[in-house]
């Protein structure tokens, strides 16, 4: 990766690729930040790891969720009234297929 460079026409290309429109004040702050993430990355290039073992997953001692305790929760009738729309006591979605 070394010797990339980001500029605006990098940032405009990658947008068209991906059918992004731009304003110019994004194209330039993502240009900058591009830039500086890309530099970064060449900066941890530099690390000597010849003497790091991969790591193929992160191992966590404990899990770090939450108790999965039961905790009241909205009614039904709560959770519908704020619902755009309700039909026969669910949520009412538009049918997308026949």
């Amino acid at each position: 990766m070394s010797g990339l460079k980001v500029d605006r026409d990098l940032v405009l290309h990658v947008a068209k690729l991906a059918s992004l429109r731009l304003s110019d004040a994004d194209t330039t702050r993502l240009a900058s930040e591009l830039a500086r993430i890309v530099q970064y990355v060449e900066q941890l290039e530099e690390l000597d790891t010849k003497d790091v073992p991969p790591t193929a997953h992160v191992a966590l001692d404990r899990t770090p969720l939450r108790a999965d305790d039961v905790r009241p929760g909205l009614s039904r009738e709560d959770a519908l009234a704020q619902a755009p729309r309700a039909d026969q006591g669910g949520f009412a979605v538009p049918t997308f297929l026949e």
